[in-house]
């Protein structure tokens, strides 16, 4: 049979149709088709096998339906398959679909609860409103019961970073009083944080804390004394921010430690800090540090180290000149003097006292030479001196003698007149 091409018009108005379908149906057409074609199959099946009990089927017939009934058992396999395939994917599909059913439900239930809180009573709006102002209350109630109560002075004060202070002092430095609150306390720390920095000058920074119900813990930390400074009533300890405190006793003293024998804190500051930018190992090697006491430059210093030898080197250059005597100290010999005052090099104090006795035997040659050339000098003054009074006197004596006869003349001057006339005869 040969179907009859249909016209234009209704091809387009049944491609229209399906594209109007939705997915579903579609699926369903295809669905219905499938199974159409496995009855028809069935039927076929039927057929061939009413076909096969017939006795009269020759042996090439068989072969045959054989082959045809191993094709339609592999179509029909394919077709089974398929089949289970589409129903997976429709339960599937029905599943998904009761999942966003019941996901629908409980949004819609979520909507009705939050309505219903919504919607409150009066008296729930007026506790809503009043929840704030009661909660106040009761909170300022409770405190003030508290104060009331011995037991908001009661406190337990420990003290933790101490090494050298002691905690007692420091509880007594922070000015805390057995009257004083509990809340006090806790609210103004930071003034009492202060009072213990201020009094101890041993003490760097104290912190509180506190533990409910009343222990308050007060941090410390302690500043490091890097030396000692020497006095005629013993040692004091320098600390780490170039301040002095109180003496110590000699059996307080460490095995080895650093003297600085300078009597301006501005000064041991300044070293203190410029030992902080140098090497450890450096500055452990250090044993006395005084003061050189030269004419030339105010601010040098006298380093005595612990292998014996001296170092000079100015304060404003400790930072600067100072580690060059770890790369030349293993080429000096025992007890050098390494100079660093202008530039650096080494001598020994057998050189420096033959130089000062140079300088000494110079300078008295030049005091005796200044002494005789001001002795010839003063001889020199006098001769002219006294040539001068010579002078004034001889030329005094010569106006004496012509102011004579001038006076002479003028008292006879007829004697005058008789002896110019006796000259001229």
């Amino acid at each position: 049979m040969t179907k009859k091409k249909e016209p234009k018009k209704s091809q387009k108005a049944k491609s229209e149709k399906k594209s109007a379908l939705t997915e579903w149906q579609k699926r369903n057409i295809e669905f219905l088709k499938k199974k159409e074609a496995e009855k028809a199959e069935k039927k076929k099946r039927q057929e061939k096998l009413r076909l096969e009990r017939k006795p009269k089927a020759t042996d090439t017939d068989t072969k045959a339906e054989k082959v045809e009934e191993k094709a339609l058992t592999a179509e029909e396999k394919k077709k089974a398959k398929e089949a289970k395939k589409e129903e997976a994917r429709k339960a599937k599909e029905a599943k998904e679909a009761k999942k966003e059913e019941a996901r629908k439900a409980k949004e819609a239930k979520k909507l009705q609860k939050l309505e219903a809180k919504k919607e409150k009573t009066p008296l729930q709006k007026a506790i809503h409103h009043a929840l704030p102002v009661i909660i106040t209350a009761t909170v300022i109630l409770l405190i003030s019961i508290f104060l009331v109560t011995p037991f908001s002075k009661k406190k337990i004060i420990t003290v933790t970073g101490t090494s050298t202070v002691n905690q007692e002092e420091v509880i007594r430095d922070s000015g805390i009083k057995t009257s004083n609150y509990l809340f006090s306390l806790i609210f103004r720390h930071s003034i009492y944080e202060k009072n213990i920095i201020s009094k101890n000058k041993m003490v760097k920074s104290a912190k509180f804390t506190y533990r409910f119900p009343n222990k308050l813990n007060i941090n410390v930390k302690e500043y490091s004394i890097i030396a000692y400074a020497q006095t005629d009533d013993g040692y004091q300890p320098i600390l780490e921010n170039g301040t002095r405190i109180g003496l110590v006793g000699a059996s307080e003293l460490p095995d080895s430690f650093l003297t600085i024998n300078l009597s301006s804190e501005k000064d041991i500051q300044k070293l203190v800090k410029a030992f902080s930018k140098l090497d450890k190992d450096l500055v452990n090697q250090i044993q006395i540090v005084s003061s050189a006491d030269s004419a030339t430059t105010s601010d040098l210093l006298k380093l005595e180290m612990h292998d014996g030898n001296v170092v000079r080197v100015p304060l404003s250059e400790v930072a600067k000149k100072l580690p060059y005597y770890l790369k030349i100290k293993d080429s000096l010999p025992e007890n050098s003097i390494v100079d660093m005052e202008v530039g650096i090099y080494a001598t020994s104090e057998s050189i420096e006292a033959s130089v000062a006795a140079d300088k000494e035997k110079a300078k008295n040659e030049n005091k005796e030479e200044s002494e005789s050339d001001s002795k010839s000098d003063e001889e020199n003054s006098q001769t002219e001196s006294s040539e001068e009074a010579t002078a004034t006197e001889s030329s005094e004596a010569e106006g004496a003698e012509n102011q004579a006869p001038e006076a002479t003349n003028e008292e006879h001057p007829n004697e005058t007149a008789v002896v110019e006339q006796v000259a001229q005869q």
